[in-house]
């Protein structure tokens, strides 16, 4: 079992500690593991004071939701939803963002990611990136073992893209620019399988969503052209 690997993993590490840290992981291993790519969202921080908590399981419990026909819990979603577009677009299909912002798309999204943070304590609205660097820094051995138990083909960096690449020393690479924006790629090793680490916004983003999926769109049929991702 993933998360149980990844419990196991955070007690070893983080000790009388483990209470204070919120764990990361999968949301649904058997559809995580079923589906093409799996999809690793590597974040700063959770948004919050709180400890003692799992960020996938309060997922799974939103997909549960989701699954029964009841709504999605909207503090929850304020940065998830547009996580759970982004995957099913990827996954199963492209679609205009005012159809997949539904509950029912969002759900079947969600349930097939991955998630980590680089630190694993919350912090507040806006995190510092001068503690994300050091946290990154400091516990690289911890979340490269974190995606190696996952063992996703596409790792979504959200707003974290430089300092991964900087801690994985990997080369960096142009695949395109949109609307004077940058993007760009890496390639990671994880368990002898050549990783893509993609360059993107962090998924509670206020720019324009539509635009986001638009983007997203893009790299990613960059990145198929290119033969880094199967069609």
């Amino acid at each position: 079992m993933i998360n149980q690997t990844l419990t196991d993993l955070y007690k070893n590490y983080y000790g009388d500690k483990f209470n204070s840290i919120i764990t990361c992981g999968v949301v649904d291993e058997e559809t995580y593991l079923s589906v093409y790519p799996k999809i690793v969202f590597l974040l700063r921080e959770a948004h919050t004071e709180e400890t003692e908590w799992s960020i996938p399981l309060g997922l799974r419990r939103n997909v549960e939701k989701g699954l029964k026909g009841e709504p999605l819990e909207k503090r929850y979603m304020y940065t998830w939803r547009q996580a759970g577009v982004w995957a099913y677009s990827i996954i199963y299909s492209f679609d205009n963002y005012r159809i997949l912002r539904k509950d029912s798309y969002v759900t079947k999204g969600l349930r097939a990611i991955g998630m980590t943070n680089l630190k694993k304590t919350g912090g507040k609205a806006s995190s510092k990136l001068r503690l994300i660097s050091y946290h990154a820094k400091q516990e690289k051995a911890l979340w490269q073992k974190e995606l190696a138990v996952m063992n996703p083909d596409l790792i979504l960096c959200g707003n974290t893209y430089n300092i991964v690449v900087d801690n994985l020393n990997s080369d960096r690479n142009l695949l395109t620019e949109i609307d004077s924006k940058r993007y760009y790629y890496s390639l990671y090793n994880v368990n002898s399988k050549r990783v893509v680490v993609l360059d993107f916004w962090h998924p509670n983003s206020r720019r324009k969503r539509d635009d986001n999926l638009s983007s997203l769109n893009i790299l990613i049929d960059r990145l198929k052209g290119e033969g880094l991702l199967r069609d």
